[in-house]
Order: structure tokens, then C-alpha cells, then sequence
């Protein structure tokens, strides 16, 4: 029989049928329960990310990259992003300091990146009008990006996107993940309320967010000299390799909500 063009596809599916129930009730619920799932995942990542950069590091290393992401999505959840942000820079400083002594490296940033991007999701969700939606809209563009890229690069092909960093990955599936986030972007926002006016080119950005992030952990990884970030989840490898495209995409969406917050009539889901 021949090879099967995808072998771990079957992994895949049965992997998101175990979490996304889980994670879509969390969302719902919100408050400390959506945090402290986060915070699991975002310390999963932080260990991941020591793992892949610096195979050597001590257990205190764990320690401290683990309560950095951690503790500053609780913070993010609970009391805010300033307060995220302080205890994510000084857990990246103490990561440093720690990293000093086996020869420092800008590496250790990466606890930052793991801390800033689970913590604004945390600090969405506890947005006090919109949280719900906005994460629903955020979810629903990157899942259909990621599928989308990954399902239509790996069957139909063609020119490769960057083969130096990641040998799979193809133009078609940028294109089709470009178009299918920002279609079920629009969908989800007209029906939970969102103008689509501005969620069309909302939706666009952080689609394209969504494939850079994924592109970016990529060449991290193949720059460490490993495939997976690591084995947790079955059919993709680690907590790193199944969010990297969430990774940047919701720091480019809070970046969006800033400057040009979406307007929603009051017909959707609300906070």
C-alpha cells in the first residue's frame, strides 16, 4: 500500500477532539478557570523553550522560566498587563542572570515572548465588554489559517515558502491560509456582531500574524537543531509547535484593538 501523504493526521484530529472541548469550555467560563489553563500551557511552552535552547540548564532554570510565564498570565488575568509585563521582564532578567554563568544568550528572551503572548490572552479574555467575542474571533481566524495552510500545503504542494526553515511549508498553503482566516474571520464577526468593514482587514492581519508566527518558530527550532519543541501532544509534537501561530497573532491583535478597535453593534456573545 502506499504511504499515506499525511501518517500523523489520524494523531492530529484525535488530539483536538480531546482538547478543543476542554479548552472551548474554559473559554466560556472565563476568569481564574481560563487562567489557570493558560497558565498550565504557558509554562508547559516555557519548559519547552529551555529545553530546545539550552539543553544544559539547571533545574532552578526550569524553575524560574516555568513561574515566569506562569505567574505573569495569572497577573494578566487577574490584575492586569502592567502587572503581567513587570513579573515577565524581571523573570526574563532572573533567567538571564541565572544563564549568565553558562554563558549568556539573547536566547533567554524567548521567556518573554512565552510570557507576553499567554498573558494577553489571559488579559482578552478579561476584557469587560468584548473579552469573549474577541477571543472567539481571534481563535476562530488562526485555527482556520493554521488548518487551512497546513491541510492544502500538504496536499497540494508547490513552490516552497522558506525551505531553510521549514521544508513543508509552501506557498499554496500561505495563500490558503491567508484566505481562510480572513473569510471565517468575517463570518464569526458579522455573527457575533463585529462591523466587517474593519474585520475584514482586521482578520487579514492576523491571519498573516498567525502564518509569521508559525514561520518564526520554525526557524527558531531549526536553528536549535530540533524538529518538535517536544512530544506532549500527540500528532503535533509540543505545546510550542501546536500555538506558535497563536503566539504572534494575539499580540498583533491586542496591538489592532489599541489603535483600531473593532465596533461591535451589542448583538454578539457578550464579555
Amino acid at each position: 500500500m502506499p504511504e499515506p501523504r499525511d501518517p500523523v493526521l489520524r494523531r492530529r484530529l484525535i488530539s483536538a477532539l480531546i482538547l478543543g472541548p476542554s479548552a472551548a469550555g474554559l473559554l466560556f467560563l472565563g476568569d481564574i478557570y481560563f487562567s489557570a489553563w493558560v497558565a498550565a500551557f504557558a509554562a508547559a511552552m516555557a519548559w519547552e523553550w529551555l529545553q530546545m535552547s539550552d539543553p544544559k540548564a539547571p533545574p532552578v532554570a526550569y524553575a524560574i522560566a516555568c513561574a515566569t510565564a506562569s505567574g505573569a498570565v495569572l497577573l494578566a488575568g487577574q490584575t492586569g498587563v502592567s502587572d503581567a509585563l513587570f513579573w515577565g521582564s524581571a523573570g526574563t532578567l532572573a533567567m538571564g542572570a541565572e544563564r549568565w554563568r553558562r554563558g549568556w544568550s539573547l536566547d533567554v528572551l524567548g521567556i518573554l515572548y512565552v510570557a507576553l503572548s499567554a498573558s494577553l490572552l489571559a488579559a482578552m479574555r478579561a476584557w469587560p465588554d468584548y473579552g469573549l467575542p474577541s477571543l472567539i474571533l481571534l481563535f476562530t481566524i488562526v485555527w482556520l489559517t493554521d488548518s487551512a495552510a497546513y491541510l492544502v500545503g500538504t496536499w497540494l504542494g508547490g513552490p516552497k515558502l522558506l525551505p531553510q526553515a521549514s521544508p513543508k511549508k509552501t506557498w499554496s498553503g500561505l495563500l490558503a491560509g491567508l484566505a481562510a482566516g480572513t473569510a471565517g474571520g468575517v463570518v464569526a464577526g458579522h455573527v457575533m456582531g463585529a462591523a466587517w468593514q474593519q474585520t475584514i482587514w482586521v482578520s487579514a492581519l492576523i491571519a498573516l500574524a498567525a502564518i509569521g508566527g508559525d514561520l518564526t518558530m520554525s526557524i527558531f527550532k531549526r536553528g536549535f537543531g530540533v524538529k518538535d519543541s517536544g512530544k506532549l501532544i500527540p500528532g503535533h509534537g509540543g505545546v510550542l509547535d501546536r500555538v506558535d501561530a497563536l503566539m504572534l497573532a494575539v499580540i498583533i491583535a491586542v496591538i489592532l484593538n489599541r489603535f483600531a478597535p473593532l465596533t461591535w453593534s451589542g448583538e454578539g456573545l457578550a464579555g
